[in-house]
Parts: structure tokens; C-alpha cells; sequence
């Protein structure tokens, strides 16, 4: 193409040739010297780092044909002198390439959030429509199956003219493009022919860009008045923003406007909408097409709309549009879903405005079954008035934020993360100092890691099941930029990994013992101590069988047993570390103490190893920071740990006690296993003697403490149930000042229990739980839902976190639980915790194995497994229960002795058989030494004697399994007893007889 040619179809903006006698022809179009090459035509564009004016001599010792120039420069050829370089590049490059976009249907979408999410709903549409769509985006250029790096949202002029000529060229018959500001202010579209104009919305951004809102908003109208104002062309434009709503008025062209809940040419309605997507109806033109999306939220709702009325402009019909909307599943990058196997919802987006990040964290929150853990950080060397912003919105919508690292550039990231912060006003992750705060206080957390990597994995590392992860910021982008360039990338290949490698790590590593930590925590010296180097010990062990290498074995010694006698062993099998009884080296023979000294060990001696356990249980739980609940009371102890455990995951990282771990050595080993990343420690207390509590409370020193009940257990070591109460209450004795203790309103004790806990000075407020109005946490409108039980929770004032009646559900039919549930709100609501936490803790409760654990068999029979344990009040509760829930319908029970009752051990056992007998049983099986005071109660209260059969465990599950071999009705079995009778032998008997017959 001639040159002249050129400068006549841009006239308008290109003077003639410096030297007219030359018409050279022009085989390429460029604004980069180095990449000139003969016959080609330079375009000199004052840049914002470099100016194209300073290489004209490069470009023409490159071979440059004539250069379009804005200031003429001496012996550089043939120039053309023009007012804006930029303009009269995009003019003559489209039309060097033939003007391609006149022979093409062009879509332009603009708006500072949603475009890439449009043009990928548009590509689905258009493609299910029959037609060839490409699309120029943030993400890409792609088109007929391929895919070129774009490295900005709209490219420069030469670079747009040659794609979108490739793209004609390949048969592209509809070409979607995300225009955004600078592609208009710096004219890389003038030279496009667009047919349809979409605004998606404005919200802050590029304002380092853009001098002030004001221009950012000019410049997108630009795009509609002077890229789109022309007869026949349509505007689409989203009015649920009310700069959508300025644009629409001051257009004179066909405009489709679009809104969420407004009557509008295109628009919804009827819209539900979950973490699995949107569904509802689709108004085009007052007529309505059922719409289903797995796309999730009010601002891609939005886009949907976007994307519809586009299509609609461009003649789709309207069930194409539907089906195309069905067909796009996943937007790169945007609120883009990693699927993973650890119940986990984690999502990467694009956004990185603070209209975007409060848009997509506002949808997660409401969506939320768990806690919201975002991860963000800003671009450097961009507008910092937005910093502050976005840690706005993050704080506003999480319950934790990682502040990192985006694109630093070259700015300093600390810098950046200082400024974000300075919109964040809540409390370090960390931070274990938690207090009575109004519910409508921020919760959330944060953490400042400025290495994004590390960021991401540590969002995964914090999280529990349920929780959504968003990491935000850089979405479909590969890259990060830094100081010292760019470097590979991806916010979702982390991700991934992270997700890999937390499924298959172990739990959070202990904190390490040094020589130094353990001298200090059992406040002696060592008898030997021959390590070299720093060394330190990962666990504290006490049991042979099981110790690694790296910890170091504490020597219990008890009435049958002396744990040094493995010492010598251990140390053969390179265990470096030993706790060891007064006088155990001096009692080893000369040749034991030469094997001793020969070796690098360090080894203290101590008159008590249990007490020396206790003390370095007590310095890993005061190092470590955490908040400790304390769980005590003759029954519901389990559970209601495992509630607690429940909702104070949604809060933080927990260490809970495991199995029955609750006494004098479990409570300590438990304490030993707190790591750095803890954050909670939920610890059952359990104790069959005066004095024994006491010392557990001296180990764990319980920040907040509560007694579930009292009832007659452990008679035999306590005489007395009133014994068992201030026995129980020794779990006060050792709290820490600031503590809270929690007593249960409905207990007979509860005047004693709020007597004894207010002798200790440090308890700064007793609060109460149960069903009567007077406590202080009530659970009320219990009944029963089709998961199991709902109730309203509400504190009073005196909580310090006074709350109106809120719903929960609790995954159990038996009503007595709901002592447990109270229980485990109160230590929640007594540690700060939001209602909506525990509401998410509750729901997620499963009956502990053995505990009111109901499963069906069969069609015909329901099991109560009430195995785990048994006392008086628990044998009566499940009773109750088992009346409940059965019914009309036929019931066996099946008992085993309850153990540690003392001289009332009968008495009590009768009382059971009476309330066995009231539950009118087909059949009543007894096992154990008090088996004829339970038959003796039944029959007192009128069951008949031929209803009940005392035998063996073997011989009871013979005669239950040919019972339910004949029984035809549908039947409820309750099994029960306390854990030293394993009646669940019983309960494996009958499943694996019906099995076999199942088979």
C-alpha cells in the first residue's frame, strides 16, 4: 500500500509528506525501532517511560520507510507531522489491514468489573448459536480453538488491526472485546467499527491513570458517544449502576438496558441463588425463559444479563441465549472454583478493585457455610488511594484476611501491605486475647505475610472443612511482577499444591522442646547432659512402643509399673532425651552408667515424673498462647467437647482432647501436643477422686471452664453426690485471672457449683445455661425438625454479649443433647465467638460413636448406640429418649451395669429398672452383678417378668438376633452401660448377623 494512500484515508489527522516527492510503499506498520524491518512505517509514540521520538534513527537505519511523527526530527527521512501520534496510528493501521472489523459483527464490552466474565458467557452463547466467535480479553486472544497471550486488556492499534485480521482471515464471524479505559483515552479502538456496546458497571480503579472518578467515567462514555453513536448500532447498558444509568440517558442510539430487580428490557427474576449457582427466570422483552447458571452471585446475575441482552442485540434467539448461559461453567479467573477433596470451597478471582473484592466476598458471606478466609494484595506503582479500600471490604466480608503481595513491581511490598492496612481495624491472627464483644463488632482477623506463596498456603493450613477460601487479586494470570522482573505464577497451581500437600501432611508439629525450655519448665537442672549443639526434642513421650527418634521419653513410675526400666533400651535405639525417677542412675550398675555416659543424652532425675509432666504440659499451654476451655460434669463431657471442638473451628485452629485422654496423664499429653498454629484448646476433664481435678486444673489453667452437670457418679471414691459437685468444682481453683466460669441453671448443684466458683478471686464472671428464664444463656422453642432438633439460642446481658433469639438446628432427636449444645454455645459466646459461628458449629454435629448414636439396620429396626458410657442420669435420658422416638412401635432395651456408684450402687440400679419398665419393652436384657436390682426395679413398676432375660453378652445377642430373625413389627433396640461392660460386643454381634442375612 502506497503512503499516500494512507495519509488519504486519514486526511483528517495527517498533514501531507515532508518531502512530497517520495511515496514509498509501505510494507508493515510499527511503533517499536528494534522490530522495523525495510518498507516499514514507524509510528514515534510518546510513551510514559520511553519516547518513540528518541529511536526514529534506529528505526531508520532499520529501513524505515517514513515515520509518523509528532515533532519533526532532523535527517530522520520522510516524516509525517501529527497531532497525536497515537490517533493516526490506529487510523492508518486499520486501514493498512484492510479496516477487518467492518466485515465482522464487534461487541465491545467496557466497565471497570465483569467484562472478561461477559465475554466468555457471549463466546457460549454465540457458539451455541452456530456462529464462529474470537474474543480479544484479559485473559486472551483466542479464536477457532487457539489461544495467544494478550498482555493487556484491549492491545495497542497494530497489534488489534493484526488480530483482528487473523480473525477474519480464520472465519471469525462475531468478535467480542473487552475495551477498557486506556484502550479508549490512549485510541486503540478508533480504528474498529463496533455494532454493539456493553456497560458492565464503574467502580475505583486506575486512578493512577485517570486524574480524579470524574475523567475515569468520561473516558468509558467516550466509548458509547464516539466509538458507537452511529444509526443501527445498540448499546447495552446495565442500570442497576447508576453510572449505567447516566449513560443510558444521554445516549440517542437503540439502548437495551438490564437490571437484577427492575422491570428493564432484559432483565431477572424470581432468582435463587447458592454456592452452587443462579436459577430463576429470564425476562427478554417481557418474555420469560427458566434460567439456570453454575455461576454464583448478584454481580455475575448482572453479567448474565449483559451477556443476554448482547446477544439479543445481535439477533440470538432467546432459547440459544438460555442454553448457551447453561453451557459456560467456569470463567478463568474469575470466582474461578478448585475442586479438592477437603470439603473445602476455594475460588480464585480476578478482582482487584474495591468495588470487586466486596462484590464477590459479599456473595461468599451470605453463602458461607464456614468461615471466609481471603487472601489479597495490591499493584505497585498503581493508585494507592484504593489500598486502603480494599482492606475495607476484606475485613468487612472475612473472618480472616492474609494481606500479601500482587504485582509489587517496583514498589516496596511492605509499603503496599501499609497502606491496605490502613483501612483494617481488626485483630491480628494471633492475637489469643479475646473478649465479650457486640455482635456487631468485626470479627474478623488478620495476618501479614508479604510472601504471596506462603500466603496462599497458609490460608489453606488455617482452614477447616466447610470454610471458603478466595484468593483475589490476580485470578487468570500466570505471572507475578517484581523488582526484579517477572516470574512464574499462578494463584490456582499454589493453590492445588497447598490443597495436595495439606490432605497428605500430618497434623501441625508440637512445639520443640529445647534444653533450655526444659529446664525452664521443670525448673531443675540435668544430671547429665552431654548434647552437643542445638538440640531439641519434637514430642514428649511415654510410651515405649511408640516413641521416634527426636523425642524424648518421660519414665512414668507407678504402684505395678517403672518406665525407666526402658530408658537403657530407648537410648540404644537413639532416643537422646529422658525424664527419669529420683535415684535412677545411682541404682544402675558400673557397667549401665559407663553404656549411660558414653552416649550424647540429656537426662533429668525428679522424685515425681507424673508431676514433671504436668509442669511441661503447663509450659507448652502458657508458651503456646492459646485460649483453654475446660470441660468437666458427670455426663455429656464427651459431647459437648465435640461441639465445642465444632464451633470454635470456624473460629481458629483447635487441638481437642482424643478419646478418653481426660485424665492426670491424657490432659497433659494433650497439652503437649499444642503447636504455633493453634489457636484454641478444648480440653476434657475428667476425675473419680477428690484432690484429682485440682491438679488437672493446675496443668491446663482453663480460661473459661464449665461443669455439664452433677449427677451420682464415682460414688465409690466420693461417697457423696454432694462430694462429686465440689470435687467437680475443683476445676476453678487454677484458672487464670480474666476467667469465665459457666454453670448449668437447670442442675440441682447449680446454688453450690456458683458458690464454689466464686471463691476464686481470678473468675471474673460466672455465667449460667439451661431452659429457665433466669439463666444467663437459654435455649427455648425446642422441637423437633427433620434433621433432629431445632431451638433459639439467646443470651441475657449479664454474658457481656447479650443476643435476640437466634435459630438452631442440632443434628439428634434425643432432647437431653440440648444440655450439650448449651453447654458448648456458652464457652463459645463466653470466648467472643459470633452466633453465627456457633450456628455453623452446631449444624455440623454427628452423634460421637457410643453416644445416642441412632442408626437404621433396616427397614425394620432403628438403633440407639448409647455404648460409650453410662451413669444414673445419662441411663435415664437415654431411656426417655428411646420412649420418644419409638413411638407407637415396639422397643427392646439392652442393659449393662453402671459402674463406681459406691454403697448406693443398688438403690440406683433399681431406680433404672423402674424407668425401663415405663417404657413398656418387648424385651428388657440385663448384664453384669447388678443385673437382678435392675430386674427387681422393672418388675416393682409392673413389667412382666417373662419380659426380661438375664444372662451373658453372648447369650443376650443370641436371643436379640432370633427375636429380630421373627419380629415383624418395626422395632427400636437401645443398648447401653458403662464403658467397662462393652456392651457394644452386643451391638457387633447383631450387625454382623444382619449383614449376613442381608447379603
Amino acid at each position: 500500500m502506497k503512503l499516500s494512500d494512507l495519509i488519504q484515508e486519514c486526511r483528517s489527522m495527517v498533514t501531507p509528506l515532508s518531502a512530497p516527492e517520495t511515496d514509498p510503499d509501505i510494507l508493515s506498520v510499527c511503533s517499536r525501532a528494534q522490530d522495523i524491518t525495510p518498507g516499514g512505517l514507524f509510528f514515534a509514540i510518546p510513551g510514559f517511560s520511553a519516547d518513540g521520538h528518541d529511536f526514529i534513527h534506529q528505526a531508520v537505519e532499520n529501513g524505515c520507510a517514513a515515520a509518523v511523527v509528532q515533532k519533526e526530527i532532523p535527517g530522520a527521512g520522510p516524516q509525517l507531522t501529527v497531532p497525536n501520534a497515537r490517533r493516526a496510528m490506529a487510523c492508518m493501521s486499520a486501514a493498512f489491514y484492510g479496516h477487518p472489523s467492518r466485515d465482522m459483527v464487534m461487541i465491545g464490552v467496557t466497565g471497570t468489573n465483569g467484562k472478561t466474565t461477559v465475554t466468555y458467557l457471549l463466546e457460549s452463547i454465540l457458539k451455541h448459536a452456530g456462529h464462529n466467535p474470537g474474543v480479544i480479553g484479559t485473559v486472551n486472544i483466542r479464536f477457532n480453538g487457539k489461544v495467544f497471550d494478550n498482555p493487556v486488556t484491549t492491545p495497542d492499534a497494530i497489534d488489534l488491526q493484526q488480530a483482528l485480521t487473523r480473525m477474519k482471515d480464520a472465519g471469525v464471524t462475531h468478535v467480542i472485546m473487552e475495551v477498557s479505559s486506556h484502550g479508549v483515552d490512549l485510541h486503540r479502538v478508533d480504528g474498529c467499527t463496533f455494532d454493539v456496546g456493553v456497560f458492565t458497571n464503574l467502580s475505583q480503579d486506575h486512578l493512577d491513570y485517570h486524574p480524579d472518578m470524574a475523567s475515569y467515567f468520561a473516558c468509558k462514555k467516550r466509548f458509547f458517544t464516539e466509538h458507537l453513536a452511529k444509526s443501527g448500532h445498540t448499546a447495552v447498558i446495565n442500570t442497576d449502576d447508576p453510572r449505567g444509568v447516566d449513560i443510558a440517558s444521554a445516549l440517542e442510539l437503540n439502548t437495551i438496558d438490564t437490571s437484577t430487580y427492575r422491570k428493564t428490557r432484559v432483565c431477572a427474576h424470581q432468582i435463587s441463588d447458592d454456592i452452587s449457582g443462579l436459577e430463576g427466570l429470564l425476562l427478554i422483552e417481557g418474555r420469560s425463559f427458566p434460567l439456570c447458571s453454575a455461576l454464583t452471585g448478584r454481580f455475575n446475575l448482572e453479567n448474565i444479563l449483559s451477556a443476554a441482552a448482547a446477544a439479543h442485540a445481535v439477533g440470538v434467539p432467546a432459547d440459544q441465549i438460555i442454553q448457551g448461559i447453561e453451557l459456560c461453567t467456569i470463567i478463568p479467573g474469575r470466582l474461578e472454583k478448585i475442586d479438592n477433596s477437603l470439603d473445602r470451597y476455594v475460588f480464585v478471582d480476578y478482582a482487584h478493585t474495591p468495588d470487586a473484592l466486596e462484590s464477590i466476598l459479599a456473595t461468599l458471606k451470605t453463602r458461607a457455610p464456614g468461615k471466609v478466609i481471603t487472601v489479597f494484595g495490591c499493584g505497585g506503582d498503581r493508585d494507592r488511594k484504593k489500598r486502603p479500600l480494599m482492606g475495607e471490604a476484606a475485613q468487612k466480608y472475612s473472618d480472616i484476611i492474609l494481606v500479601t503481595s500482587d504485582n509489587p513491581r517496583t514498589e516496596n511490598p511492605d509499603r503496599i501491605i501499609t497502606d491496605i492496612l490502613g483501612g483494617v481495624s481488626c485483630t491480628p491472627y494471633g492475637n489469643r486475647t479475646y473478649t465479650n464483644v457486640p455482635q456487631n463488632d468485626s470479627t474478623c482477623r488478620f495476618i501479614v505475610e508479604p510472601d504471596r506463596k506462603t500466603a496462599l498456603e497458609t490460608a489453606v493450613l488455617i482452614s477447616s472443612p466447610r470454610d471458603i477460601i478466595i484468593a483475589a487479586g490476580k485470578g487468570h494470570e500466570t505471572y507475578q511482577i517484581t523488582n526484579t522482573g517477572t516470574i512464574h505464577f499462578d494463584d490456582k497451581e499454589v493453590l492445588e499444591q497447598a490443597l495436595e500437600n495439606f490432605k497428605n501432611a500430618p497434623a501441625p508439629k508440637p512445639i520443640a522442646f529445647s534444653t533450655r525450655d526444659l529446664k525452664l519448665a521443670l525448673e531443675m537442672d540435668p544430671i547429665l547432659d552431654s548434647l552437643t549443639g542445638q538440640v531439641s526434642f519434637d514430642t514428649i513421650h511415654t510410651d515405649s512402643r511408640t516413641i521416634e527418634t527426636g523425642a524424648l521419653f518421660l519414665a512414668l513410675k507407678g504402684p505395678n509399673f517403672d518406665g525407666s526400666s526402658f530408658i537403657l533400651p530407648l537410648l540404644e535405639q537413639g532416643i537422646q532425651g529422658f525424664i527419669a525417677p529420683e535415684g535412677f542412675v545411682a541404682a544402675l550398675n558400673p557397667e549401665e552408667q559407663e553404656r549411660l555416659t558414653a552416649q550424647e543424652l540429656i537426662l533429668f532425675e525428679t522424685g515425681d515424673t507424673l508431676l514433671a509432666l504436668q509442669r511441661l504440659a503447663r509450659f507448652q499451654r502458657n508458651r503456646a498462647g492459646v485460649k483453654v476451655v475446660g470441660i468437666t460434669g458427670s455426663n455429656g463431657k464427651t459431647t459437648t467437647r465435640k461441639l465445642a471442638r465444632d464451633i470454635f473451628a470456624n473460629q481458629g485452629l483447635v487441638l481437642a482432647t482424643q478419646g478418653n485422654l481426660n485424665n492426670e496423664i491424657g490432659v497433659p499429653l494433650t497439652l503437649l501436643g499444642l503447636s504455633w498454629q493453634h489457636e484454641f484448646a478444648i480440653i476434657e476433664m475428667g476425675m473419680n477422686h477428690p484432690g484429682e481435678m485440682r491438679r488437672l486444673s493446675r496443668t491446663a489453667q482453663p480460661d473459661i471452664a464449665v461443669i455439664t452437670n452433677i449427677s451420682p457418679t464415682h460414688l465409690e471414691g466420693l461417697g457423696t453426690i454432694e462430694n462429686v459437685a465440689r470435687a467437680k468444682a475443683e476445676i476453678f481453683e487454677h484458672m487464670p485471672p480474666g476467667a469465665i466460669a459457666i454453670i448449668n441453671r437447670d442442675d440441682d448443684f447449680c446454688s453450690l457449683l456458683t458458690q464454689l466458683a466464686g471463691n476464686t478471686p481470678a473468675i471474673r464472671a460466672v455465667l449460667t445455661f439451661g431452659t429457665s428464664e433466669d439463666a444467663d444463656i437459654i435455649a427455648s422453642e425446642i422441637k423437633n425438625v427433620s434433621t433432629g432438633l431445632g431451638f433459639n439460642l439467646s443470651a441475657a446481658p449479664a454474658s457481656a454479649q447479650a443476643t435476640s433469639p437466634t435459630q438452631m438446628v442440632l443434628n439428634t432427636p434425643a432432647r437431653f443433647m440440648i444440655t450439650n449444645a448449651l453447654a458448648a454455645a456458652s464457652l463459645a459466646i463466653a470466648a467472643g465467638l459470633s452466633m453465627e459461628s456457633i450456628k455453623k458449629g452446631l449444624a455440623a454435629f454427628l452423634p460421637v460413636k457410643g453416644r445416642m448414636d441412632i442408626q437404621r439396620l433396616s427397614a425394620d429396626i432403628t438403633l440407639i448406640d448409647d455404648t460409650y458410657n453410662a451413669s444414673p442420669a445419662s441411663m435415664i435420658q437415654a431411656l426417655n429418649t428411646l420412649r420418644a422416638l419409638s413411638g407407637q412401635s415396639d422397643c427392646i432395651i439392652a442393659l449393662g451395669d453402671m459402674l463406681e456408684l459406691g454403697q448406693n450402687a443398688s438403690d440406683l440400679h433399681e431406680q433404672v429398672g423402674a424407668v425401663a419398665a415405663d417404657t413398656r419393652p418387648s424385651r428388657l436384657y440385663l448384664f453384669g452383678n447388678h443385673a437382678p436390682d435392675v430386674r427387681n426395679g422393672a418388675v416393682s413398676a409392673g413389667l412382666a417378668p417373662e419380659a426380661i432375660f438375664v444372662g451373658s453378652k453372648k447369650d443376650i445377642a443370641n436371643d436379640l438376633i432370633q427375636r429380630v430373625n421373627t419380629h415383624h413389627p418395626k422395632v427400636w433396640i437401645l443398648v447401653k452401660g458403662s464403658r467397662g461392660m462393652a456392651m457394644e460386643e452386643v451391638i457387633q454381634a447383631l450387625k454382623h448377623h444382619i449383614k449376613e442375612i442381608t447379603a
